[in-house]
């Protein structure tokens, strides 16, 4: 009787068992398929993160381009403007929106992501170098008109200098100044210029007095120790020795000196900071006779002859 209740016990607690083991089979499968849609919602709200980034950064790329066109277009405007050559030079390969979503391999949405920001920073690179080669346009039109202003064609050749004959009406010594004269100079105007010269240690006082030379009237005015000068004298110059040039006889105050070969008008005023007379004056010298000459063209006034300094030959002219 004893035994028969035991095994009846022994019967009901294995089903008890057998369910409690399916139950926990069925559990196990529950949670493996909870664990399934976790990691789904995790990859759909890590894609859609991306996808807006993404989104962003095709409308921050759109906006580049725009820009790079933008300045690639007022490049190649300002080029033409100044007279640049424009030469086709092939374009990078570069990665549209359209290519990007077709053509590229995306394994996750964070792959496509990091493939846009690389993107924007090639365009970003490409847009620095657009705007250095901008700045570069701009020093190399600057180089190619170091003597001219905005749209001057004019070349920087001794043309540009208005050399006349002058009369120097009186000289006497610089108040201030030991080595220099202070010079009044009939150059055909209405009324003379003040010149300031620093020849007192090359010409005595007495040869200054009413004497014919050659003067450079276009010089920006420089005050020279408080004496405000108009014009050079020039001279035949070495490191020994300066004699004032002659103009030839028969010359009045006013006659301009001309340069076969370098027709055109001379400036109204040098503009120091482009060094016009620096470039030219290299190229001043007299020759074997003493004539005065640029880059072997004497200094000439029509009809009555050339310039010339008294003894100095192949010196330079300043």
């Amino acid at each position: 009787m004893f035994l028969s209740r035991f095994l009846v016990k022994m019967a009901a607690n294995n089903a008890v068992l057998s369910r409690l083991e399916q139950k926990g089979a069925e559990a196990d499968q529950v949670i493996e398929y909870l664990k399934q849609q976790l990691a789904l919602l995790k990859e759909k709200a890590i894609l859609q993160a991306s996808l807006r980034e993404e989104k962003k950064l095709r409308v921050e790329n759109a906006k580049l381009k725009k820009e790079i066109e933008g300045l690639k277009q007022e490049l190649i405007e300002a080029e033409i403007r100044n007279g640049v050559k424009q030469v086709a030079v092939p374009t990078g390969t570069t990665l549209s929106t359209a290519s990007f979503s077709e053509n590229v391999p995306q394994p996750t949405a964070v792959t496509a992501s990091s493939g846009s920001k690389d993107q924007i920073k090639g365009e970003d690179e490409e847009k620095k170098k657009k705007e250095k080669v901008e700045k570069k346009g701009e020093k190399k039109e600057k180089k190619q008109q170091p003597a001219a202003g905005s749209g001057d064609a004019k070349p920087v050749d001794v043309s540009r200098l208005d050399l006349r004959v002058g009369c120097i009406i009186s000289a006497e010594k610089h108040p201030d100044a030991d080595t220099l004269y202070v010079e009044q100079v009939d150059v055909g105007e209405a009324s003379p210029r003040t010149v300031v010269s620093g020849l007192v240690k090359h010409v005595p006082l007495d040869k200054m007095q009413n004497r014919m030379a050659v003067l450079l009237c276009n010089l920006k005015p420089a005050k020279m120790r408080g004496v405000v000068s108009q014009a050079m004298v020039m001279c035949a110059s070495s490191p020994e020795k300066v004699e004032i040039l002659a103009p030839p006889p028969g010359v009045v105050p006013g006659d301009r000196i001309t340069f076969e070969g370098f027709p055109g008008d001379p400036e109204k005023e040098l503009n120091p900071k482009k060094k016009i007379w620096e470039q030219i004056q290299p190229d001043l010298h007299t020759n074997d006779q003493c004539v005065a000459t640029y880059k072997g063209v004497p200094f000439e006034v029509k009809g009555k002859g050339v310039c010339r300094a008294e003894t100095m030959a192949n010196s330079g002219i300043k």
